[in-house]
């Protein structure tokens, strides 16, 4: 820890919107492996890696402005919690369980469980946690990820745990080797840019790229959103905890072949509108849970009132902005785009139509994310400092808003720190409902694992719909 220490350098990295938007996350992830690396290996090498994320040992500060940066000050360090148990239970006994965490110790920290919203890790708002955790008789490791999503998106917490293990696959070969102490093995740095400045640069007037409801959304405030954007992040935090304490999500995974998504694609790309000149595993993944999401919601009495459907889709920008394609980006770009689906095509009858359709909807969304609309919403969301919290306070409320994240192109199973790549890669209960999450399933396997965040009652209809019928 020293030389990261030492490597420190004086620096304050300003926030953007797209930041501020995800302020209500975190990603926590586990890692289980069947064979575990030394403790002295894993924890140099994660100090290397914080070396070249500096920002990860920061304090998030909110001006007066209500915009928030991150101070970095080695005398003043806010270090991610970092920790290494030992733990009475065998490899074998979490796999048969469906590596259930609830088998886990109680004394450990409650985040492994059900991590929360940034601003409850004590006085200063941490920004990671890590914990090792050893599993009884030298049977396995979990390596337990918690970021906060303020400072990273999905690709940023991917290169953090690509790197982590890199650096520790070469300190552990070396090790073997017996040619130097692991402490003086030089790994080549690799350079991250956290300059949120470039998605700020070349700035577009005017708002015609955006949808009108996009606008509204973050042009409007309140005087409690503008308070909540001008409080401490901790504070912020707080509130948010509070305002979703009463969700109580339940965790729910399918998994899907990929010879299952193919004769889905099969059936429905026949049936693309006129302009629709390809439909992806992600649109049809994406149409389904829509579709599935709506029909659960009506069965269970929700949707009185309610003439359409939101599904958040998360885009990445990295290949749309100029400026963002040939660097190692290590911030939030990921784009959440908003698809408005009428209830009334989601309740018809099963059929691959409908599923058609609806998969169209989304690849039109989709494709209408290019630069100029990056720009112009980095651009509306910039000039109204409080957006985020606006949007953030509404989020609870909208029983009939879905939000799908695909993680599938994340490159978690080559996370191999030395000892090969994990046997299972699981992110833990998520704290909003109505939230999907699409995963690459084991490489052995192959294909998707689909895992719902619902109320009991929503999932469980999703799970039992006839619609999985297209997939067979």
């Amino acid at each position: 820890m020293d030389n990261f220490v030492a490597s420190l350098k004086k620096q304050t990295i300003r926030l953007d919107g797209f930041d501020d938007l995800t302020s209500l996350l975190t990603i926590p992830i586990y890692f289980w492996y069947e064979k575990p690396v030394p403790a002295d290996v894993l924890e140099l090498a994660f100090y290397k890696t914080l070396e070249e994320f500096p920002i990860l040992a920061g304090r998030i500060k909110t001006g007066y402005d209500s915009r928030n940066y991150v101070d970095i000050d080695k005398d003043h360090l806010n270090l991610p919690e970092y920790t290494d148990y030992l733990c009475n239970v065998h490899f074998q006994t979490l796999k048969d369980a469906d590596f259930d965490v609830n088998l886990l110790p109680v004394d450990y920290s409650s985040s492994f469980k059900t991590p929360q919203p940034p601003g409850i890790f004590g006085n200063c708002m941490k920004l990671a946690e890590f914990h090792v955790i050893r599993l009884k008789d030298d049977s396995g490791m979990g390596v337990f990820a918690n970021i906060t999503h303020f400072v990273f998106d999905g690709t940023a917490y991917c290169d953090f745990m690509n790197r982590w293990a890199y650096i520790s696959k070469s300190l552990l070969a070396a090790q073997k080797q017996k040619q130097q102490d692991i402490h003086d093995v030089s790994v080549p740095a690799r350079v991250f840019q956290f300059d949120r400045s470039i998605l700020e640069t070349d700035k577009p007037t005017g708002t015609d790229a955006l949808e009108p409801e996009v606008c509204h959304m973050f042009s409007a405030s309140t005087v409690v959103s503008r308070w909540v954007a001008w409080v401490s992040p901790e504070l912020r935090g707080r509130i948010y905890r509070y305002m979703l304490s009463s969700m109580n999500p339940g965790n729910y995974s399918v998994r899907l072949s990929s010879s299952a998504i193919e004769h889905l694609l099969q059936l429905i790309r026949p049936l693309a509108e006129p302009g629709i000149s390809h439909l992806s595993a992600n649109d049809a993944i994406a149409a389904l849970a829509t579709i599935l999401f709506a029909q659960a919601l009506h069965k269970a009495g929700r949707l009185e009132g309610v003439p359409v459907i939101l599904s958040n889709i998360v885009a990445d920008m990295r290949p749309r902005v100029k400026r963002l394609a040939n660097i190692n980006y290590a911030g939030n770009a990921a784009l959440q785009k908003m698809v408005v689906s009428p209830l009334d095509l989601l309740l018809k009858d099963h059929n691959p139509q409908v599923l058609a359709a609806v998969a169209c909807n989304v690849r039109r969304a989709v494709d209408s994310v290019d630069e100029t609309y990056c720009k112009q919403l980095g651009h509306l969301i910039y000039n109204n400092p409080c957006s985020h919290a606006t949007v953030n306070l509404q989020v609870p409320s909208m029983k009939n808003l879905v939000a799908s994240t695909n993680h599938s192109r994340f490159k978690y199973y080559d996370v191999d720190f030395g000892s090969g790549i994990p046997a299972i890669v699981r992110p833990v209960l998520h704290i909003i409902e109505n939230g999907i999450i699409t995963l690459p399933a084991h490489p052995s396997q192959g294909g998707y694992v689909i895992m719902f965040f619902m109320a009991p009652e929503v999932a469980g209809a999703m799970v039992e719909s006839e619609y999985w019928k297209y997939l067979y």
